[in-house]
């Protein structure tokens, strides 16, 4: 009896965990999804997606040289700067037995310095082999380590350029953009400084090519930490590289947003993701030239989960291409950082496939440690007016104004850019953004106003909330705002709180709590996070915020007392309306209070690239002829949107209001 009624309790026990399991799963569904949970998915399919099956030799050859282009892109570097004199200078010489120092500098672009030591044999007689060797961040050339890996290859008939990165040692710039200095226009400008460093690289192997002692067809690319981040992407961008090692910095998009190991990296640890590649796509582009992966698997930064599944999809292009000697994987049970094992399986790695010898190298690197004012090309004094302090500014091409000489011309213009944006900064915008409704909700109401709730679920799964407000007075069709919640609003209650503009009573409005508003705000715990993951995706947190907007005009929309819909926005909001309009046609008009001028401006939301394709008052103008009215006047930089309004004979679509509540359809 006792034994049946243990049997039962278990029994029972077992029904109340399914049950209840059950019933979190069920709450869960309702709920939807939090902001973290979206973008891991998101994450997951960039990664899984990436090189899920090998490009056969014909698909290879077919789109390298478009995957190549696209690959600088997401760098910047499309189209690639010009190749301005590279005025290298030798500041001195170390002579150190069977090897020399050279303490060289060159500019990469007009006043742009970078700051190298190149180690070499002592006695050449023949051109050799090169190698470029890319710092991770510590002081960079000067540092033990990054002594230690190119004095190894000049003692045994290498030539070796080490560099310093930007923002170390004696290279000046800025590598902290997003991670500590809030440079947010960095993604608006399409700009990351892994684009100024693999442009370095590639200035550093024009200079390599003009040295007698370098044989330009056997030169080879390592680094460890930022620099194995460096050799992947140089490797990809530039075919003159034969050998790629990068060196702990080897991982994947799931792996860096699962485990938050963004906050551990810096800006230059990541691209402009417009194309949503992972590494196996630099993988590729690399193939099928030898490519040796080295990692450490207690590496907190660099997961092996990661990087083994990195290689196992790269070890298959590489068979597909009948080139399966060309790749391997090296690990060791270490931290992020050089091994012995490590380090020997490298220089094995080099003299098998740049000088043809595949012994095992027996031997490491010496511990002797140059002191650091020997290596110093500038001496203490770094050069004035350095351009690399401004080349965020500088690398990437920004758009130029468009001439504007007639409608024809405007509107040839108007096609070509809202193509390029569709493809570009808004590429994972659907044309149709119509979302799932889950719930709808009348709220009460007030003398001449009605109250509801809109619940729906976006794309990449979250649950939003719209607010809705529409006059009970007015007949339909009803004219209606249709509003961003402001991210700072701490309610929403009835129709949408303090974001809701003051509209006329003839109006209904609608307040969509975009992500990180309402119900779904992360606060400071992962906003700095997740506005550096998203670009990971192909996206930005503002983009991401414009789809749900548009998702909510989409909404309004299908309601039949809805009459023409206008989107408003103000501060932060406004660009997300302006964006908002210019993807959906059927907006009417926008209404604009204290729009930000430009996306240079570090607190104006992030769209990715924005400023390669126009600025603000450019890509307003593209609503052209649509109506645009500002609330309280037009801000300067705003002038240009309105002469050209102006110009093509539609001036008096552009308004000006003393507040929205005087506002009237056009």
């Amino acid at each position: 009896m006792m034994t049946r009624i243990c049997s039962l309790r278990v029994l029972y026990k077992v029904l109340f965990m399914w049950c209840g399991c059950g019933l979190v799963a069920a709450a869960a569904a309702v709920a939807g999804e939090t902001i973290f949970d979206s973008v891991c998915q998101e994450a997951q399919g960039v990664s899984r997606g990436s090189l899920a099956a090998p490009l056969s030799p014909e698909q290879w050859q077919a789109t390298v040289a478009e995957r190549r282009e696209m690959w600088r892109e997401m760098l910047g570097l499309s189209p690639l700067p010009p190749r301005t004199p590279l005025e290298a200078t030798v500041t001195g010489v170390l002579e150190r037995g069977d090897y020399v120092v050279e303490k060289i500098h060159f500019q990469s672009m007009p006043g742009a310095y970078v700051a190298g030591n190149l180690y070499r044999p002592a006695q050449i007689t023949q051109p050799l082999p090169a190698v470029l060797y890319m710092c991770g961040h510590t002081k960079g050339k000067v540092s033990a380590t990054y002594q230690a890996n190119p004095r190894w290859f000049g003692q045994h008939g290498y030539v070796a350029l080490v560099l310093d990165p930007i923002q170390l040692g004696e290279c000046q710039g800025l590598h902290h953009g997003t991670y500590r200095e809030g440079r947010w226009d960095w993604p608006s400008r399409g700009y990351t400084p892994v684009g100024t460093e693999v442009w370095n690289g590639m200035r550093a192997l024009d200079y390599l090519e003009t040295r007698a002692d370098v044989d330009a067809e056997r030169i080879g690319v390592t680094g460890l930490s930022g620099g194995g981040v460096v050799s992947w992407c140089l490797g990809a961008a530039d075919e003159r590289v034969k050998v790629v090692v990068p060196v702990c910095q080897t991982g994947s998009t799931e792996q860096v947003v699962v485990d938050r190991a963004t906050d551990g990296h810096c800006d230059c640890a990541f691209w402009i993701n417009y194309y949503r590649w992972c590494w196996p796509d630099l993988g590729a582009l690399i193939a099928p030239r030898a490519l040796l992966i080295a990692s450490g698997t207690e590496d907190v930064l660099w997961r092996p989960t990661a990087f083994r599944d990195v290689a196992h999809r790269i070890r298959h292009q590489y068979v597909a291409l009948g080139e399966s000697s060309k790749f391997e994987l090296v690990e060791d049970l270490t931290p992020h950082g050089y091994t012995p094992k490590l380090r020997q399986a490298i220089f094995t790695w080099f003299n098998t496939h740049l000088k043809g010898d595949p012994t095992p190298v027996a031997d490491d690197v010496t511990e002797h440690v140059e002191p650091e004012e020997n290596l110093l090309v500038f001496g203490g004094r770094l050069p004035e007016n350095d351009q690399m302090r401004q080349i965020d500014t500088l690398l990437v091409k920004r758009a130029e104004l468009p001439a504007v000489t007639d409608a024809a011309a405007w509107a040839a213009y108007q096609e070509a850019t809202i193509k390029r944006l569709r493809g570009l900064t808004f590429r994972y915008i659907p044309p149709d953004c119509t979302p799932r409704v889950r719930d709808v909700r009348q709220d009460g109401s007030e003398p001449g106003i009605w109250f509801g709730s809109d619940v729906f679920d976006t794309a990449d799964g979250l649950t939003l909330h719209m607010k809705t407000a529409r006059p009970l007075s007015a007949a339909p069709p009803r004219p209606t705002v249709v509003y961003a919640i402001q991210p700072d609003a701490q309610s929403t209650f009835m129709g949408g709180g303090s974001s809701r503009p003051r509209v006329d009573a003839s109006c209904a409005t609608a307040g969509v709590e975009v992500r990180n508003t309402g119900v779904t705000s992360v606060g400071p715990g992962y906003l700095w996070t997740l506005r550096r993951v998203y670009p990971l995706l192909g996206q930005t947190l503002p983009e991401r915020q414009m789809h749900d907007l548009l998702a909510g005009v989409a909404l309004v929309r299908r309601a039949p007392d809805t009459g023409p819909i206008a989107v408003f926005g103000q501060g932060y909001t406004a660009p997300l309306a302006i964006y908002a309009a210019l993807l959906d046609p059927q907006v009417s008009e926008v209404i604009l209070a204290s729009p930000p001028e430009s996306h240079e401006d570090p607190q104006t939301p992030e769209f990715l690239g924005i400023l390669r394709i126009g600025d603000l008052p450019q890509n307003l103008a593209l609503l052209y002829p649509r109506p645009i009215t500002f609330v309280g006047s037009v801000p300067p930089a705003y002038e240009w949107t309105r002469q050209l309004y102006e110009k093509l004979g539609t001036a008096d679509r552009i308004r000006v209001v003393e507040s929205v509540q005087q506002w009237r359809p056009l």
